[in-house]
């Protein structure tokens, strides 16, 4: 008689259902840590400089006083309740005609962090036209493991012309968070060179 032999099948194991799962985790994990942590304001946008960034919109205005709250109404946040706000001129890297005044705002952020520090406060004084308001949103292009995604972040600065300071928020929190009630303005003193920087954003002409 012949001995008949039987073989087994090595059941093979599909990893790829679990390298998603795995990922999915990580990343989550990675937005929650962004999300609940913040930089200081100064590390936050050296980062953002340092990385691809797909545009760079929004405005400088003149202001007599600095908001900087966060506010719920119906469940609908807002902020910048500023006072006596005068739109003086907007920017979008998207408008070829705007190229010179987005160099302009990236190299004010460049130089921010070369500033002295001064002091620190908790809120700024109102002052009749007394502030220079510059708004800036940059969307960025972050790469998670192998996905890509895109991430806006929004700079406020307040330039007080009569001090010749200028101050922004010492933590970085999103616009919308409520933990910006929390935080303070750093203030920073201007030299001649990034005077100039915003008095060419602002159209002075000398």
């Amino acid at each position: 008689m012949s001995r008949r032999r039987t073989y087994g099948r090595k059941k093979s194991i599909n990893f790829l259902p679990i390298i998603i799962v795995l990922s999915v985790l990580i990343i989550i994990v990675a937005l929650g840590v962004k999300i609940f942590s913040a930089n200081d304001n100064i590390s936050q946008i050296d980062e953002i400089l340092s990385s691809d960034i797909l545009k760079t919109a929004g405005a400088i205005s003149s202001t007599s006083s600095v908001d900087t709250k966060v506010y719920s109404n119906d469940g609908i946040k807002y902020t910048n309740k500023h006072e006596n706000i005068v739109r003086i001129d907007d920017f979008n890297s998207t408008i070829p005609e705007d190229s010179e005044k987005v160099q302009t705002v990236k190299t004010i952020l460049e130089k921010l962090g070369n500033l002295e520090e001064v002091e620190t406060v908790k809120e700024l004084s109102l002052k009749q036209n007394g502030y220079y308001w510059i708004d800036i949103n940059l969307n960025v292009d972050e790469q998670l493991l192998i996905f890509d995604n895109e991430e806006e972040y929004n700079i406020d600065l307040y330039y007080d012309l009569a001090e010749q300071k200028i101050y922004l928020k010492n933590k970085y929190y999103n616009e919308f968070s409520t933990k910006n009630n929390k935080v303070k303005l750093q203030g920073y003193k201007v030299n001649d060179e990034f005077k100039s920087l915003i008095e060419k954003l602002a159209m002075i002409r000398k």
